[in-house]
C-alpha cells in the first residue's frame, strides 16, 4: 500500500464520530507516550482528545513548533483559525472520548489507575493490542507526531490539562475560555 492510498484511507474517517478512528489514535497516544501497564500512566484522559488533532495533523504541531522557534512573532490568520477548530472540535469530543475510555477499559485494553471526578489516570494495557498494530507501517504518520509533539511538550503525560491547554492553544492566540479546569 503506497503513501497516497494511507492517506486516502485516512480522510475516510470522521474524527467526531468514527470509534475506530478515535480508538486508534488513543492507543497510538498511550503508546507513544509510554503511557502503558507497568510504567505510566496519562493523568486526565480528557487530554486525549486534544491531542488526537495533533497527531492526526502535523499541520498544528508545525504551528506550535513555529511559533516556540519565533515566539515575538504574531500567529497568521490561517494558523489561527487552524488552531481555533482544532479546539473546538475537541472540546465537542470529550463526551465521546469519556464514553470510549470506559468501553475500552470494559474489553479490557485500557487500565483505570485512579478516578478523580471527571479526570481519569489512564494507561494502556498493551497485551491486549497486538504489537503489528502499534508498530505497522500504516500508523506511522501519527507515531512520528505524537514523537514530535512530546519533544516539544515536555511531560505531556502528567502535566494537567490547563498547562497542556496552555502549551498547545492559549499562548498561541486561541482564547482561554475556562472551558477545562
Amino acid at each position: 500500500m503506497g503513501q497516497n492510498d494511507l492517506t486516502k484511507k485516512r480522510m475516510m474517517f470522521i474524527k467526531s464520530e468514527d470509534y475506530n478512528f478515535l480508538t486508534y489514535n488513543i492507543f497510538i497516544i498511550l503508546n507513544g507516550l509510554d503511557c502503558v501497564e507497568g510504567k505510566s500512566s496519562l493523568r486526565d484522559h480528557r487530554k486525549i482528545s486534544f491531542l488526537i488533532d495533533f497527531i492526526s495533523n502535523g499541520k498544528l504541531i508545525d504551528i506550535i513548533e513555529k511559533q516556540l522557534r519565533n515566539p515575538m512573532s504574531k500567529i497568521n490568520e490561517v494558523d489561527r483559525e487552524l488552531l481555533s477548530q482544532s479546539f473546538t472540535d475537541s472540546l465537542l469530543r470529550i463526551r465521546t472520548i469519556n464514553q470510549l475510555v470506559f468501553t475500552l477499559t470494559n474489553e479490557g485494553f485500557l487500565t483505570i489507575k485512579d478516578k478523580k471526578l471527571d479526570k481519569l489516570t489512564i494507561c494502556l494495557n498493551k497485551q491486549s493490542v497486538q504489537k503489528e498494530f502499534l508498530k505497522g507501517e500504516i500508523f506511522k504518520i501519527e507515531r512520528n507526531n505524537i514523537n514530535r509533539l512530546k519533544s516539544i511538550v515536555q511531560r505531556i503525560s502528567i502535566l494537567d490539562i490547563t498547562t497542556m491547554l496552555t502549551n498547545l492553544y492559549y499562548t498561541n492566540g486561541i482564547p482561554d475560555e475556562q472551558l477545562i479546569s
